[in-house]
């Protein structure tokens, strides 16, 4: 392809891969398969994610590092906030049951296209937003080049879509090794309010990956030393991935990623 060609050529050139970045993205859309961590995605590469996926070929390469070594672990994973399948898809070959949530309409097809891709029967789709309560929220749906980004209005605004919250998903407590991985734009300060049975009433091990997005979730009235706090009052350690490993962090400097994990 004359555009894979381009970005190779440019890649040690710092200076040219921005513009280069901005031109690929404003190409029309059109679809590719590419292999991640085993599995295969159709990717959209003038779309974010498929932008990194497709021309960079890294996504969150750290955490999927980790997750390597540590998944084997987990009788069942929850991937909230699952966009086009990029971790549901690597869960699914890893782990025996997983539940992917994703309430954006305009995703949900392309979550579950690279789901039959890979031939994976273990996996349950939920369209619906995972918050504070079981009810309706109002969805703002993202833009075409950025499908990651639709989140809960946190204030009016969007369209009316059905929530769940975590407790009831779960009936109050978890009785299986689970991990839950959240990336839902500043709304897991709503998410983690809605599972405070489970965070306490455990009754096997559960880890939550979170995506934090310190900005977003003061727009939901939260803030990142109170959910930090939370977590620990729970009994969770949290520390954030590196490519060494797992270290502890002051949540007055957040990291991007936190694993929060105990019996």
């Amino acid at each position: 392809m004359l555009t894979d060609a381009v970005f190779r050529s440019v890649s040690a050139i710092p200076a040219l891969q921005g513009q280069l970045k901005r031109f690929l993205l404003r190409l029309p859309s059109r679809r590719r398969v590419i292999e991640h961590r085993g599995q295969r995605l159709i990717v959209d590469p003038t779309e974010l994610s498929g932008y990194y996926l497709y021309y960079e070929q890294a996504y969150d390469r750290e955490v999927f590092d980790f997750l390597e070594t540590v998944v084997s672990d987990y009788s069942r994973v929850l991937d909230v906030g699952a966009n086009i399948g990029v971790y549901t898809v690597f869960f699914a070959a890893r782990v025996p049951l997983v539940d992917a949530f994703e309430p954006v309409r305009e995703v949900v097809p392309r979550l579950t296209e690279n789901i039959a891709l890979n031939g994976f029967s273990n996996v349950a789709l939920h369209e619906v937003c995972v918050s504070g309560d079981d009810g309706i929220v109002q969805l703002i749906c993202p833009p075409c080049a950025n499908l990651g980004i639709g989140h809960i209005a946190p204030k009016v605004g969007g369209f009316p879509c059905p929530s769940v919250c975590l407790d009831s998903f779960f009936g109050g407590y978890i009785t299986e090794p689970t991990l839950i991985k959240m990336d839902i734009e500043g709304a897991e300060w709503m998410a983690l309010t809605g599972a405070r049975s489970i965070l306490r009433n455990r009754k096997a091990p559960l880890t939550i990956l979170l995506e934090v997005h310190p900005q977003e979730i003061e727009n939901y009235g939260g803030n990142v030393l109170a959910i930090y706090q939370s977590l620990l009052e729970a009994g969770l350690r949290v520390r954030t991935i590196t490519r060494p490993g797992l270290i502890d962090f002051s949540p007055k400097d957040p990291p991007r990623f936190w694993w929060a994990s105990g019996q």
